[in-house]
């Protein structure tokens, strides 16, 4: 007999099986809780077998546990073990554990140090315990030897934050001093944190050579070219620093020991067989290093482009004024090239008619050596996108230009120039000018002044503007005519000068006795150099009619006397030049003068 199914019921049945099966997908599938602040908090060690700094290890596995799940970020490349292994150990994650398995017998009665860098991070966001260390000894106490510093970029003295700090053992005779960083990885490392500071604990009491460097690729080695090198001229060596007020059983790790204060007689002669090697007592120098890039001295085309239709950019690592560039075969006379370089000589601008030819094949010679041939489109592969405050083009044909004048303003000591996108081949005057200087008004008298060499640049021959003086130009279209035939819209420019209450004025009292030569810049808050003074000994420097806003000064001991900053030189053995800055950062007011003083033999003897 079949029973009928109510439609009803049927339905109440299927609701149910839906439920279900979706309270036991949401069973299944587990999701990460949405929500909350993001974990910022780097993991941090709870245990270890054996533990941080212990002595009598003979095992070959180190097992250190954290507070929460973590991974290990490029181990092989930030480790590393002082003293150095033959083979490097084996790192694992086990649970919330880090393993260092050893793959060969250690030394006895020695210290080592497991460096490992930045590499343990948690495991969901990345955070990673910086700069951690495993430090224990084979023997029965641990070198307790110390040195500490502070690291700086020798051409501006930022902190050199997360940058390292190698020693090596002075006993390699095969190696010169000089090649070490390229070829050797160090012996002991620290880091330097936020402050730029840095500190090695549980060194061996003996001399070390040491070096800075700006690892970019973690792998405890100087790559010449981008990376920053630093070093210490001589010879340097650990101290032993402890504190009169601690009990002598403290005193037997350098970890634990932070003071500077020098050990009384009696702790020395108690902790005389605690202690690895011999004491040496002192208060702890500070090495101060200097880090630089140094130069690559080779001379390079870094890029060679068509900006736009009309102009090619040759780019170079130096100034490149002996750089020969030659076309491969001979240019129509109505090619039209006209060259210029920027005023540091590092780029060369090729000016040129467009649409004559679509393509060139050239030469880069440096020293009567082709080290380049290229093939260069003379048309960019895309269309540029004017920089920002820069005049566009909005009409074909027209002659683009910009001028000093910003918000109707024109700066006291500056000239009124034109300054062309493209070289001015003809100039000629015509009626319908007219100049208004404060109440007096030239007309049809107005001249213009070619003020480079390929004419890129006009200057209005007028005499100096004067303070509050209120100033007006019109001049005609069509009287400069571009290279590719374009031509100027009518002039019509108004300005004023600000008053001389507007400035403000400067003088700067340098005191820099024994010193030799000085280069004293003028900075921006951006470190831009304004203005430039050299000096040879103590004088007063005046800045007049400066704008308000916030200045810096820089100094440059200027050793060599060639008038620029020069950096180091690994291999020669010459540090970068020393550089200074004013403590203060200054700040100009309207209508007001400001006075200062600056001690740089106070700062050199610092």
């Amino acid at each position: 007999m079949v029973k009928r199914i109510d439609k009803k019921s049927h339905l109440f049945f299927a609701l149910g099986l839906i439920v279900v099966s979706l309270f036991l997908s949401k069973c299944a599938n587990p999701v990460m809780p949405i929500g909350g602040e993001k974990d910022t908090t780097p993991p941090r060690v709870i245990r270890s077998v054996p533990e941080n700094y212990s002595v009598n290890f003979d095992g070959k596995l180190i097992s250190i546990e954290f507070n929460e799940f973590v991974k290990l970020d490029k181990i092989n490349q930030q480790a590393l073990i002082s003293p150095p292994l033959q083979t490097n150990p084996e790192y694992r994650i086990k649970g919330k554990s880090v393993q260092v398995r050893f793959q060969e017998d250690l030394k006895e009665n020695t210290t080592y140090t497991v460096f490992f860098g930045n590499a343990i991070v948690d495991l969901t966001e990345n955070n990673p315990l910086e700069a951690y260390s495993f430090v224990f000894s084979t023997g029965s106490i641990l070198d307790s030897m110390s040195m500490a510093g502070n690291l700086q970029f020798a051409f501006n003295r930022k902190l050199a934050e997360g940058a390292f700090v190698l020693l090596y053992r002075d006993e390699i005779d095969t190696i010169p001093a000089d090649s070490l960083p390229f070829r050797v990885k160090p012996y002991y490392v620290a880091r330097a944190d936020k402050k730029g500071d840095f500190r090695f604990r549980n060194l061996r009491n003996e001399p070390y050579r040491m070096y800075a460097l700006e690892d970019k690729n973690s792998n405890f080695l100087y790559d010449k070219g981008g990376e920053a090198i630093g070093f210490v001229d001589e010879l340097v060596f650990p101290e032993y620093v402890g504190s009169s007020s601690k009990a002598v059983d403290d005193l037997t790790l350098a970890d634990t020991i932070t003071l500077a204060d020098s050990l009384t007689d009696s702790e020395i002669f108690a902790l005389s067989g605690k202690l690895a090697d011999s004491i040496f007592i002192s208060k702890h120098k500070k090495h101060q290093i200097s880090l630089f890039y140094e130069v690559d001295s080779t001379q390079r085309l870094l890029r060679a482009e068509a900006v736009r239709k009309g102009l090619l950019r040759f780019a170079f690592r130096y100034p490149a004024s002996k750089v020969a560039i030659e076309p491969l075969e001979a240019l129509p006379d109505t090619f039209g090239l006209l060259k210029h370089f920027s005023k540091n000589q590092d780029t060369l601008l090729w000016y040129f008619r467009e649409n004559v030819l679509d393509s060139l094949k050239i030469n880069v010679r440096f020293d009567t050596i082709i080290n380049d041939t290229l093939h260069l489109a003379l048309s960019p592969r895309a269309a540029v996108t004017p920089q920002r405050g820069r005049r566009e083009e909005v009409k074909a044909g027209v002659l683009a230009y910009n001028t000093q004048v910003s918000g109707r303003r024109l700066d006291f000591g500056q000239k009124l120039i034109f300054t062309f996108n493209e070289p001015v081949v003809h100039y000629q005057m015509r009626d319908s000018s007219r100049f208004i200087a404060k109440d007096d008004t030239l007309y049809n008298a107005v001249e213009f002044l070619k003020y480079d060499s390929i004419g890129l640049k006009y200057v209005l021959n007028v005499p100096d503007f004067e303070f509050d003086g209120g100033y007006s130009l019109l001049a005609p279209d069509s009287i400069f005519f571009g290279l590719n035939g374009n031509v100027n819209d009518t002039i019509a420019l108004a300005f004023k000068v600000p008053a001389l209450s507007d400035y403000g004025n400067l003088f700067l009292k340098i005191n820099p006795e024994k010193m030799g030569q000085m280069i004293i810049q003028l900075l921006n808050p951006k470190e831009d150099v304004l203005e430039e003074r050299i000096i040879n000994g103590s004088t007063e420097l005046a800045f007049e009619h400066m704008k308000p806003g916030k200045y810096k000064f820089k100094a440059i001991h200027d050793k060599n006397g060639n008038g620029r900053w020069d950096t180091g030189d690994l291999v020669n053995g010459l540090q970068p030049e020393k550089v200074y800055y004013y403590t203060k950062e200054l700040e100009i007011r309207p209508n007001w003068d400001l006075e200062e003083e600056w001690d740089l033999s106070s700062d050199l003897e610092k």
